[in-house]
C-alpha cells in the first residue's frame, strides 16, 4: 500500500455460515471502520463492508459484499484493510499512529535520543519501536499516558519518559 493509505483493520476469522467475518478494528471506535470508504485490500481491491454486530473489545462482526458462505470468508482471514488517508477526518492536532513514524524522540531533558521506526501492536496496545542514536539499537516503548509526556505534529517530535523505555 502507498503512504496515502492507512491500515484500519484486519480480518481475523470467519463468523457463522453466511460469509460474515470478524474484523479487528484499529479505529478508536471499532464500528467506525464501516464508515470509511473506500476500504481496500493491500492489492487495491475495494471491499464493501457492513456492520452486523459490535462484538467484543475492538472486534466487530461484518458482512462483505459478494462473500456468501463460510468458505469464502475463511479465505479472507489475515487480510489487512486500508482506507485513504483523505477519508479520515481529524482535527489539526490529532496524530494517526502511522504519522508517528519518522518522528524524533526526545527524553525528559529535551535531548534527542532517537527516531520512531515502527508502530507495533500485539493486542495490548500500541508499542513504539525507537532506533536509538547513540547505540544503533532499537528500544520499545508502550504508547500510553505514563510514557508519553508530549508530542508535536508540526515539529515532528514526541517527548517520552525514558523510565518506561525497554532496551535489550
Amino acid at each position: 500500500m502507498t503512504s496515502q493509505n492507512i491500515l484500519v483493520g484486519k480480518i481475523v476469522a470467519a463468523h457463522g455460515i453466511r460469509g460474515w467475518v470478524k474484523i479487528k478494528s484499529y479505529t478508536t471506535i471499532p464500528s467506525d471502520i464501516c464508515k470509511y470508504s473506500p476500504i481496500l485490500k493491500s492489492n487495491g481491491t475495494e471491499l464493501k463492508i457492513e456492520l452486523k454486530s459490535a462484538g467484543k473489545n475492538d472486534v466487530i462482526i461484518a458482512s462483505i459484499k459478494g462473500i456468501v458462505d463460510r468458505n469464502q470468508a475463511e479465505e479472507l482471514k489475515g487480510t489487512e484493510l486500508f482506507t485513504l488517508s483523505s477519508s479520515i477526518t481529524k482535527d489539526k492536532n490529532e496524530i494517526l499512529f502511522s504519522e508517528l513514524i519518522g518522528f524524533k524522540v526526545l527524553d525528559n531533558n529535551d535531548s534527542e535520543i532517537g527516531e520512531i521506526v515502527d508502530i507495533l501492536n500485539f493486542g495490548a496496545g500500541e508499542i513504539l519501536e525507537i532506533k536509538l542514536n547513540d547505540k544503533g539499537k532499537t528500544a520499545l516503548l508502550s504508547y500510553n499516558k505514563n510514557s508519553i509526556l508530549d508530542q508535536n505534529k508540526t515539529k515532528g517530535f514526541i517527548k517520552i519518559d525514558t523510565e518506561h523505555l525497554l532496551e535489550d
